[in-house]
């Protein structure tokens, strides 16, 4: 056997230990993330009693793409309660009770399996109720992690919400303020298909920074503390090349002062249509 042979031989051998190796950490580390992430989704404090509903929630995605780094999204977004009971009396349920959009740029970096998404973006958020019609103004910015491991890929979403101004409050002097929430998604999608793929998350949302003056309000400038938790189980399914239509069940719970106050349930579909 010549020398060339050998160095042949033994290069394969090396590769095949370095893809077995590969393989049992990937192994490994995929066990990690979907144990984590079971701990994340079913694992949550729940304590007291509260009123229950069901709703729909929706939004169409509208992506503008100007480059392979660039692009702008556009969303609107509508909520609707069609039922809600508070033991032992049943209420009526609020039926459109929330609008949305969201406007601004997303910049995106990626480099081998993981891809680095920057968006900041302008969040108008309105509260129609049967006598009045409150908003607020709020900027978003939500760095998203995504990490492909086969057919896996894990997420991490951070979202640092920026209330602004608020029209809840009677005094013009408390609309104008600053509270901030962070919202931590931890989503696990895996693909069956080209076309499918199915996802579980889950989302706490805690207030960081409360407003000096203006009292705490859910349509306004939001508490300090643990204040809510959304867990997501669902698919996206591409149905062409520029539409991706997403539907998916959304458990949330509300807490105030740790006890649970509300729990709703959402049928939550997303359409998305790339430009």
């Amino acid at each position: 056997m010549t020398f060339s042979e050998r160095s042949a031989i033994n290069c394969r051998k090396s590769v095949r230990t370095v893809c077995a190796t590969t393989a049992q950490v990937k192994k490994t580390d995929l066990f990690r993330i979907v144990s984590f992430l079971f701990v994340m989704v079913f694992i949550q404090p729940h304590a007291g009693n509260g009123a229950t509903t069901g709703r729909f929630w929706s939004y169409l995605n509208l992506t503008s793409v100007h480059s392979p780094n660039w692009a702008i999204v556009a969303m609107p977004g509508l909520r609707y309660e069609f039922a809600r009971s508070d033991d032992p009396s049943t209420l009526s349920p609020k039926g459109v009770y929330f609008y949305e959009f969201f406007i601004g740029p997303v910049y995106t970096l990626t480099t081998g399996a993981l891809t680095l998404k920057l968006p900041i973006w302008y969040y108008y958020m309105g509260f129609p109720t049967p006598d009045d019609y409150f908003y607020s103004h709020n900027i978003e910015f939500l760095p998203i992690l995504n990490y492909r491991l086969g057919r896996f890929t894990l997420t991490s979403r951070t979202i640092f919400h920026n209330t602004l101004y608020a029209s809840v409050y009677e005094s013009p002097e408390m609309r104008n303020g600053y509270s901030m929430v962070i919202r931590q998604l931890l989503q696990l999608s895996y693909s069956v298909n080209t076309r499918m793929n199915l996802i579980i998350a889950d989302e706490p949302f805690f207030g960081a920074i409360e407003d000096s003056d203006a009292p705490p309000s859910a349509a306004g400038f939001w508490p300090q503390g643990f204040r809510l938790n959304r867990l997501y189980l669902g698919c996206a399914y591409k149905m062409t090349l520029r539409i991706t239509i997403s539907p998916q069940y959304v458990l949330e719970t509300a807490y105030d002062g740790g006890s649970l106050t509300d729990t709703n349930h959402y049928f939550f579909v997303t359409v998305s249509y790339t430009l």
